[in-house]
């Protein structure tokens, strides 16, 4: 099983969203309002983020995510 060649299930939609999704996941936390950098170092900004543990580099699965507009 570890030598399929499918794609990810989300690969087989519109490919607009596709490319979307795979855009978004590419800037990670860079396409969140609660990013801030302090001192070259990127911080969460979500007062529900209560570690502050910097950025928690998964984009736009983050719980705290919220589009940049």
């Amino acid at each position: 099983m570890s030598e399929s060649k499918a794609l990810p299930a989300f690969c087989y939609r519109d490919p607009a969203e596709v490319v979307e999704r795979n855009e978004l996941l590419s800037l990670g936390c860079r396409a969140c309002s609660s990013l801030v950098v302090v001192l070259n170092r990127p911080m969460c900004q979500d007062s529900r983020n209560e570690s502050q543990k910097g950025v928690p580099g998964i984009g736009i699965r983050c719980r705290y995510f919220r589009e940049a507009t």
